[in-house]
């Protein structure tokens, strides 16, 4: 039976790795069905994928192949689909997933693209947002695609690489036939929730290094952080998700850390918040710089300083996870973001 593959979100993320999936069901029509409805939220979206073959608001003029049919319609996308590709944030999921969980195929592989996470209501423990869509979806297999992808370079069929966290590995060939085209490169682990928390925590680190660049700061600082933030994640990833820290070493880990780090749009949003003196929300800041985009990174501080609050020593062996929330939502001076530097350094 042919994989009817499907994908959930029109931002820029799910556009560029919708056109990736659409690259690897041409090249292997024996796997997949050659067409992949995409669902997206807004009419005129829609109309211009199918008309014009562009997404203008998040890919410019990179034009989006034939294969990819998109559709307001989410019961519609979804119906009988094996293969689903969801690349919405995370605080969109609970819209969509009852409809999911009612029309997707019964062993539907879900592929998350999503880099929000949260905590439990007693701030307990870091609920992985795979988990929520495998519990609202009926536990059918999740995988996660994490690694250092920036869109507007992979709309331009420049090469990329990224990690598929996957724990079934009878899944892994569909996988490798569904991403890795000639410019597009994965690698599979069995560790799900490693794979998927180092795109999360990464997004932390990028708020760090924004805030070390709204100060004026350079390389030398912007080094320091980096080095210390992947020590941090991966003690987090030892401590509280039970996780090797060896998925540091992969593109979900330092590629994507050292990446966002320069060039992604939390430490563009962040460096904008040190600029406004503190007079602008994030929210109201990501409003006028982010082109509609809604960004996790800044959400995902909250959430694990939420964690390392109520862990007793936590926020001791954590400064720098720490210390960047202080700054981002308590009023700590930016300048401060130096004191975690000189603390002694976890060990890998």
């Amino acid at each position: 039976m042919a994989h009817r593959v499907c994908v959930v979100g029109g931002g820029s993320f799910g556009s560029v790795v919708a056109r990736v999936a659409a690259n690897g069901v041409g090249a292997h029509p024996g796997t997949f069905k050659q067409t992949i409805p995409w669902w997206v939220r807004r009419p005129e979206m829609a109309e211009e994928i199918n008309e014009k073959r562009v997404n203008s608001q998040y890919l410019g003029a990179a034009h989006l192949p034939e294969a990819l049919q998109a559709s307001t319609d989410l019961g519609e996308v979804s119906k009988g689909a094996t293969v689903c590709i969801i690349a919405l944030p995370g605080e969109f999921l609970a819209n969509v997933l009852a409809l999911l969980d009612q029309s997707l195929h019964q062993d539907c592989v879900i592929v998350s693209l999503i880099k929000s996470l949260k905590v439990n209501s007693d701030c307990s423990r870091v609920v992985p947002y795979s988990e929520v869509l495998a519990a609202g979806l009926s536990n059918r297999p999740v995988a996660a695609l994490m690694g250092p992808n920036i869109y507007r370079e992979m709309a331009r069929d420049e090469f990329a690489e990224a990690t598929i966290g996957c724990a079934h590995r009878e899944l892994w060939p569909v996988l490798v036939e569904l991403f890795e085209t000639p410019l597009f490169h994965v690698d599979l682990l069995t560790d799900l929730v490693g794979v998927e928390m180092c795109g999360c925590l990464k997004n932390t680190v990028t708020i760090t290094c924004g805030i070390a660049k709204g100060l004026g700061w350079g390389e030398n600082v912007k080094a320091a952080i980096i080095r210390r933030g992947m020590l941090e994640i991966g003690q987090f990833l030892a401590e509280f998700m039970g996780s090797d820290k060896g998925v540091l070493l992969q593109a979900c880990g330092v590629g994507d850390i050292v990446l966002s780090c320069n060039a992604g749009r939390g430490q563009a949003l962040a460096a904008a918040f040190v600029e406004a003196g503190g007079r602008k929300s994030w929210s109201e800041l990501e409003d006028e710089i982010m082109n509609g985009m809604r960004l996790p990174d800044w959400h995902n501080v909250q959430n694990v300083f939420k964690l390392l609050d109520a862990v007793p020593g936590a926020t001791e062996r954590y400064p720098l996870l720490a210390q960047t929330y202080r700054i981002a939502f308590e009023g700590a001076a930016p300048t401060s973001v130096l004191e975690p530097l000189r603390a002694a350094a976890p060990t890998i």
